[in-house]
Parts: C-alpha cells; sequence; structure tokens
C-alpha cells in the first residue's frame, strides 16, 4: 500500500533536482563569451601550477581519509538510514526496506563531496564562487538519495527481485555524479557559448536506435557480470567498492566490442581508387617547425606519388621567427609530384592559419595536416573515394602512431595509449556516426562544407572537436578506414606531456559547453550521448580520483589489510584487463608486440594524464558572482543568429581571437 503523501513529496523533489539540472544545463544565463560569428572570445586559462594540484591531491586525500574513517556519524550508515526513512515514509515495509537499504554502497556521493571541497579551495574564485561550488555535494547527495529512494519505490511496489537493485544504484550514482559534474561546470567556469551551426540532419533514426539497443544489452550484460562477482564475494564493503569502479570501464569497452561486432557482421565494400583521381589540396598551419617542416613535405609528396592526381600543398607560416618558411620552399621546389605554395599568416592562432588555407583552396576535397606530423603514402588514395562513394560523408580521419623509431618513454606509452583508446573507439563508434572528433593531425574534408560551417573556430581550445560537430550538425558523417595511417609528433618531456593533456582537457570541456544538447540541440548519438559523456568525462575523472582514494584508504583502515589488498589488487587486474586485452590485439595486429614490455609503467603514464587534467580543471576561468537582477542581458544580434561563410577574401579577426581581449 502506497503512502500517497510520501510519493508526492518523492515527486516533488524529483521535479526539483530537474529544474535546478535542466536550468544550469541549457545555459540561458551565460554571456561568458564575447566573440560574434566564428570567433570565441574568452580570457585564456590561468598560468600552470603545480602547487594548486599538489594541493588539490592532498585535500581529496585528507577529505577521503576524514570521511571515510568517520564513526560518529558514520556516512554510509546515515545516507542509508535517510534512504530507509524515505522510502517507508512511501511504501511502509519496514523490514523489507532495511534488508534493501543494507546493501546500497554510497562511494560516489560521499567522493563527490571530497571532489567539491577540494575544488572549492583550490580553483582561482572568490569566495562566494568557492560557496556554491561547495554547495554542489549536498546537492549530489540528496539526487542520489532521491534516485535510490524512486528505485527501491518502484522495485517494492512491482513487486521486482531487489538483488541486482544495489548494482542499478551505483550506476545511478555515477550518472547522478556525471550530471552534477556537468552542472558545477557549466555554472561556474567562463566558456563559449553555444554552437551557432544550425541542425540540418536527418534520416539518422537508425543510428540512435542502435545506440540506445547496444547501451541497453551492455548494461544488463555488465550488471548481470557484476552480480556473478558480488555472489562469489559477499557483502565485503572492500571488494564492493572496487567492484563499483571496474563497472564504467567495462560499460564502455562492452559498447566498443557490440558496435565492432555490428561493423564486422554488416561489412561495408571499401570503396577503391578510380582511374581518374580527383585534384586535392593539402593544408597546414607551422610556427616555428623547422625541424620538421622538410619531413612533412616529403611525406606529403610520397603520398601524392601514390595518389596519382594533383596534389597542391599550401602551407601558412603563421609568423615563425626560425627558417621554417625557406626549408618549405625548398622541399616544395624538390618534390616529383606535387605543387606547393608558402603563405604568411598573422600569428593569431592555428584557427586563422587553417582558415586561411582554406580560403586558397579550390579543390573540392582538402586535407588538413599539422606540420609536425607525417603521412603514410596511402592515405590520399584510401581517404578521398570515400567522398566520392557517398554524398553524406564529409569527414576521413586517420589511425594515428608515434613517429617511428620510439626513442623516449613517452613515445611508447603514447603507442600503448593509441592501440587501446583511438583504434577500436573509433571503429565502433564509426557504425552509428558518433565519433565526436576527427582529430587535426590528419582530417580530410570536403571544402564546400568546411566554407558553410565558417572552418574552424577561433579561439577555441580543441577546434577539432569543434569542427567535427559543425559539420554533423548540416548532415555530414564522418568515417575511419584501417588503411589510412599517420604519424604524429609525441612531447618529448613530461613537462610538454603534461602542457598538452592539460589543453586537451580544457578543450574537451569547453566543446561540452559549445554543443551540450539541452543549450543546442542534438543531431544523433554524437551529442546526446558520446560527446557528452566525453566531456563531461574530463569532469568526473577528479571525482574517480577521489573515489578510488576512498578506496584504497577503505582497504588500509579497514580490519583485515592483508585479504583487502589482495582484493584491491584483484580488482586493480580486473579493472584493467579489458585495455590490456584490446592493446595486445592491436600491438600484434600492427607488429609492435615489443611495446607490450613497457606495460607496467603505463600506470605511471594514466596519472599523469590524471593529473593533468585535474590541473585543467582547477586553470579554467571562472565566472563571477552576480544577483540575478544585474546580470547584463546581452543583445542578440542578426549575426548572432546565423552561422558565418568564408568569404573569398578572408578577414584576419581581432587580436583577441585566441582568448585575450
Amino acid at each position: 500500500m502506497i503512502r500517497w503523501t510520501g510519493l508526492l513529496l518523492l515527486a516533488l523533489n524529483i521535479g526539483l533536482i530537474a529544474v535546478l539540472v535542466v536550468h544550469a544545463l541549457r545555459r540561458r544565463f551565460d554571456d561568458s563569451d564575447r566573440g560574434v560569428g566564428n570567433v570565441v572570445r574568452l580570457p585564456k586559462p590561468h598560468p600552470p601550477s603545480l602547487r594548486r594540484v599538489a594541493a588539490f591531491v592532498l585535500i581529496t586525500l585528507g577529505g577521503s581519509a576524514t570521511l571515510n574513517g568517520l564513526r560518529s556519524p558514520d556516512l554510509s550508515t546515515s545516507y542509508r538510514w535517510v534512504i530507509g526513512r524515505a522510502v517507508t515514509s512511501v511504501v511502509p515495509m519496514p523490514a523489507v526496506v532495511a534488508d534493501y537499504v543494507s546493501h546500497l554502497r554510497p562511494v560516489i556521493p560521499i567522493s563527490f563531496l571530497a571532489f567539491t571541497a577540494a575544488l572549492a579551495l583550490c580553483v582561482h574564485a572568490t569566495p562566494l564562487r568557492r560557496l556554491l561550488i561547495l554547495l554542489h555535494a549536498p546537492l549530489a547527495i540528496f539526487a542520489a538519495v532521491t534516485a535510490d529512494t524512486a528505485l527501491a519505490v518502484i522495485g517494492i511496489e512491482f513487486r521486482l527481485p531487489l538483488g541486482p537493485f544495489p548494482l542499478i544504484s551505483i550506476l545511478m550514482h555515477y550518472f547522478v555524479a556525471y550530471v552534477m559534474a556537468m552542472r558545477l561546470a557549466l555554472t561556474t567556469y567562463l566558456l563559449p557559448r553555444p554552437t551557432q551551426v544550425p541542425i540540418r540532419r536527418k534520416g539518422d533514426a537508425l543510428d540512435t536506435v542502435i545506440t540506445i539497443v547496444s547501451l541497453a544489452a551492455v548494461s544488463a550484460f555488465v550488471a548481470a557480470g557484476a552480480a556473478y562477482v558480488v555472489s562469489l564475494i559477499g557483502d565485503d564493503p572492500v571488494a564492493y567498492t572496487f567492484l563499483l569502479l571496474a563497472i564504467p570501464v567495462y560499460l564502455k569497452f562492452g559498447l566498443y566490442v557490440l558496435l565492432t561486432l555490428l561493423r564486422v557482421v554488416g561489412r561495408r565494400r571499401l570503396p577503391e581508387p578510380g582511374p581518374n583521381p580527383p585534384p586535392v589540396d593539402v593544408i597546414g598551419p607551422a610556427f616555428n617547425e623547422e625541424t620538421n617542416i622538410v619531413n612533412w613535405v616529403q611525406s606529403v609528396d610520397r603520398a601524392a606519388v601514390a595518389y596519382g592526381g594533383p596534389v597542391h600543398l599550401i602551407l601558412c607560416d603563421d609568423g615563425s621567427t626560425d627558417n621554417t618558411r625557406q626549408l618549405a620552399e625548398e622541399a616544395m621546389a624538390r618534390a616529383t609530384a606535387l605543387q606547393g605554395t608558402v603563405i604568411a599568416g598573422s600569428h593569431t592562432g592555428k584557427a586563422t592559419a587553417l582558415n586561411l588555407a582554406l580560403t586558397r583552396c579550390t579543390a573540392d576535397y582538402v586535407v588538413r595536416h599539422d606540420t609536425d606530423c607525417e603521412l603514410h603514402p596511402n592515405v590520399l588514395r584510401h581517404s578521398i573515394p570515400w567522398f566520392q562513394s557517398d554524398p553524406r560523408i564529409g569527414l576521413v580521419g586517420a589511425f594515428m602512431l608515434p613517429k617511428f623509431p620510439f626513442h623516449t618513454w613517452v613515445d611508447r606509452m603514447r603507442s600503448l595509449e593509441l592501440a587501446a583508446g583511438f583504434g577500436l573507439p573509433r571503429l565502433a563508434y564509426a557504425v552509428v556516426d558518433m565519433q565526436p572528433c576527427v582529430p587535426g593531425n590528419y582530417t580530410a574534408v570536403r571544402r564546400e562544407a568546411a566554407l558553410e560551417i565558417g572552418g574552424w573556430p577561433e579561439g577555441m581550445l580543441g577546434e577539432d572537436i569543434d569542427f567535427t560537430c559543425g559539420l554533423a550538425r548540416i548532415g555530414y558523417r564522418a568515417v575511419y578506414d584501417r588503411r589510412v595511417w599517420a604519424y604524429e609528433d609525441v612531447p618529448e618531456s613530461l613537462a610538454q606531456l603534461r602542457l598538452q593533456r592539460r589543453r586537451w582537457s580544457q578543450g574537451s570541456i569547453y566543446n561540452f559547453a559549445r554543443f551540450v544538447p539541452f543549450a543546442a540541440g542534438s543531431a544523433g548519438p554524437r551529442f546526446w550521448f558520446a560527446e557528452f559523456f566525453k566531456g563531461a568525462r574530463r569532469l568526473v575523472q577528479p571525482m574517480q580520483f577521489a573515489a578510488y582514494l576512498f578506496a584504497i584508504q577503505g582497504a588500509v583502515f579497514q580490519p583485515g589489510l592483508r585479504q583487502n589488498l589482495v582484493h584491491l589488487l584483484a580488482f586493480f587486474v580486473l579493472a584493467k584487463l579489458p585495455m590490456l586485452l584490446v592493446t595486445v590485439c592491436a600491438l600484434c595486429y600492427r607488429r609492435m608486440w615489443k611495446s607490450l614490455l613497457w606495460w607496467p609503467l603505463f600506470l605511471g603514464f594514466v596519472m599523469v594524464k590524471r593529473l593533468a587534467n585535474v590541473e585543467g580543471l582547477l586553470l579554467l576561468r571562472t565566472r563571477p558572482v552576480r544577483p540575478v537582477w544585474r546580470r547584463a542581458r546581452r543583445v542578440v544580434s542578426d549575426a548572432d543568429m546565423t552561422w558565418p561563410v568564408l568569404a573569398p577574401r578572408y578577414l584576419v579577426p581581432p587580436a583577441y581571437s585566441n582568448g585575450e581581449a
């Protein structure tokens, strides 16, 4: 028998949370971006600060230790008590409710509390902004309590078997953490306004259906596997916690594997080069690239020889102060199969240089290729036929590897990362056109499509993500071909790696803000799933860092230290097993199995990436806190309501296009 008063209160709680979240995700309150058209105008992030990262780690460590060690009050017990009271206010079955709540593990909500405390203390912000950041913790706990209460009411009222429900609760806790991290970022930071590229995409309902069914199937399979493991380990709280932290890994790789199987079953014939290859323009920006520029021109020339059609290479020398231009012109003069041109940029950013080069292009197909990378000879031969085979295809990407031979630790770690994190996801996502980014180190594109969205956005971090998503919104699909390979330059030191990953992290958050579906609309699973959660993952990773610390300290502080440490090691191996299997297969396929000998050091590489992600989050500029009635209302002009088209003679934007006023 349901108590209708309690049910009404539960419904009001759900409604309140929905209003608070949706209002933030719609971004109607934010006028941070002062740019116009295809230019983003925001202040640059704060300078690097290892001290803030160290402070974040120490505060998270101390906070999670404090929360884990509390016995009066015991936060986990208090959380379960609140759930029990809330559920019995709707469904008066105390014995059933007590048994149900005893299996709940609120590790994620408590970790979110440690995360928000560390963020509020370490981010650049005013005292009032820090308070608003901290208030996201009780909001997240309130949302988790409401979700757990609703789940229990549904299970008990409909007499469903309650055994799997604690695992479903864990998945809901992750979802709540993702949503609250999104809300925190969108209300805290100075971020680009939502994209102005209109949605004209149609005919992709099948992609959405396949994605939803795949997500449901993988979730059911992972939940069943987790339930089986729980039946083996019993109610050990430490082992349960580590199982909980491994679940997202299996959800992610399970989706990759299922979509890849669909790709194999519905194998599409790869297009082959025709007898008369069409002209191609290759563009690249360069700033002080004298050590790479000759090899870059030579690699494009080798690709032009294999291609057999007209290839025009356009280099935009973006204000180099070394011998980049001279060396490039000499290398172009020695080329055997391409015509080369060097044009002068204004040193206002990579996107400006790319757009300037784009306006000089005349071929229907353009390849954007970074000048610190090199091409495999067959890339043009296998990229261009995709455009001729299907008018919906607007982008073709390449599989990447570090340049050979490997010299540094970072080279080898990057090869492991690309083997596991680049190949399989891109093959899988291509099944439903869900890849959120065709990276700028190699992008083949239709010239008219690139011009239609205004080229690459200026003043953006992660302009290649924005470019990919912009083309998707106007109806074009992106593909990857396993025959198309390119080779990238890899950071030579930990300092360079840290700089690169901090920039990538901030770029992901910028693009998440640009394409969040509640504000910009959705155009298929790329937006409502892949890009949405890719950006949100950058926000949640610091919270997961807190969760891991919480779990490790639980293993140390709980009775049975040796048994707990064994569980810790077992579940660490369990969490890393999917990535290891994928990496082994990929490296053996590419005859790079010797790189596996470096696998034990990969954990250190991952830690560097995670800390760089934390640093990126701490260094973003925060929004001032102003009363609602004092917020400036931005006047929307006709130019703001349309998307820009590059003019034949490109006008260089003001100097603030890189983020400076």
